[in-house]
């Protein structure tokens, strides 16, 4: 069939991504963190959100800073006209010294051999320190990072944008560990005699479960990427209020059939019926972000009703089982994924035994966005 022929809007499996809940977030964020400026983070396709439609909106709201995880996701976002400064999480390394430098991004320096490969630049860059106190998994500790700081302060193309580190459970609220890691860095800044830059210490879970890395008097900004999102995991709270989920992730009912008891469904027969049912086949799998953990262990709704997923899930579609009676479903009707209403993306998340940052970033280049302003 000629390519003209063929509506590239239509698919059966869609990401909406409800604009107005974004703007809602951010709103509750920031007035959890006064005083304190937000980095949006957009790495990861803003977490299968679209991060240059999610960075433009935040660019609108007044978000001033951007985090990404690669030179190349940083790139995309300045070709889309994002001129505001974005923060490379990936520590600088020699090949993409030219490539920050003519784009204007902020570098992290967490190493000596990160140091070194700045000081290849032919301009100048806004460097940011990271220290490990406790995460470990990158920057070093604080007393092997004070040379990395002078080396910084000691050359005349290298600009000390802010120091910074990482918590490794700040979403678990008790824990002490958040706040042993705020003290080894508030010590490593005393004996650097005061902070050379600003500071900053919180991602998401630190600015809804740990006031003290968002005190404005000694911190200057929080990065925030899973709360943007709606989708905050902390205790007793998914997500915590008044977070809201942006994406809703739903497919297409494609085909429906009546089976009697014993009758196997999908590859390799791992699931028979108990009893006459009508299956439904849904058209997304896992090639769509559907993982295949979820067979027989995911939900869907249908309509006002919950459907078990059964069978294994395939790469483009998947079964569920919609008992003997089904609630008027029809051919074409809208099968929601998750959501903000069940199935959540924390709930499919827990079928997976994973995180809520998976089933988002899960959903594949192939599936539309499309964009609910209101």
């Amino acid at each position: 069939m000629p390519s003209h022929l063929v509506d590239p809007s239509f698919s059966a499996t869609r990401a909406h991504i409800h604009m107005d809940r974004l703007r809602s977030n951010v709103q509750a964020i920031q007035q959890r963190m006064p005083g304190l400026d937000m980095m949006g983070v957009v790495k990861a396709d803003a977490y299968g959100h679209g991060s240059v439609e999610v960075a433009t909106a935040l660019r609108d709201m007044g978000i001033r800073h951007f985090g990404v995880a690669t030179v190349g996701e940083a790139a995309s976002l300045r070709a889309a006209g994002i001129k505001e400064s974005i923060m490379v999480f990936a520590p600088l390394s020699s090949p993409h010294v030219k490539a920050s430098t003519a784009l204007c991004l902020d570098v992290v320096i967490d190493s000596t051999e990160s140091l070194e490969a700045a000081r290849g630049t032919d301009g100048r860059l806004r460097c940011h320190i990271k220290v490990d106190t406790g995460m470990g998994r990158l920057g070093r500790t604080p007393e092997d990072s004070i040379d990395i700081v002078r080396g910084i302060e000691a050359d005349t193309r290298l600009d000390m944008g802010s120091i910074w580190t990482h918590f490794a459970r700040a979403d678990e609220p008790d824990h002490p560990m958040t706040g042993q890691q705020i003290s080894r860095f508030m010590d490593f800044i005393e004996t650097l005699g005061g902070a050379p830059a600003p500071l900053h210490v919180a991602a998401s879970a630190g600015v809804f479960a740990h006031p003290d890395s968002i005190d404005p008097n000694l911190f200057s900004m929080a990065r925030v990427g899973i709360a943007l999102y709606g989708l905050l995991d902390l205790p007793g709270a998914r997500p915590p209020s008044p977070l809201s989920p942006v994406m809703e992730f739903s497919s297409t009912v494609t085909s429906l059939k009546h089976v009697s008891a014993g009758t196997p469904i999908s590859y390799g027969s791992r699931w028979k019926a108990p009893a006459e049912t009508w299956i439904a086949t849904v058209g997304a799998g896992y090639a769509d972000g559907v993982s295949r953990t979820l067979s027989g262990k995911g939900r869907v709704r249908i309509g006002n009703e919950l459907y078990p997923i059964v069978g294994t899930v395939c790469m483009d579609m998947f079964m569920v089982n919609l008992g003997k009676n089904p609630f008027e479903v029809r051919v074409g009707d809208n099968a929601i994924l998750f959501g903000k209403s069940a199935p959540t993306a924390f709930e499919v998340a827990d079928h997976m035994d994973s995180i809520t940052y998976v089933p988002v970033c899960a959903v594949s280049s192939r599936v539309p966005r499309d964009y609910v302003l209101g």
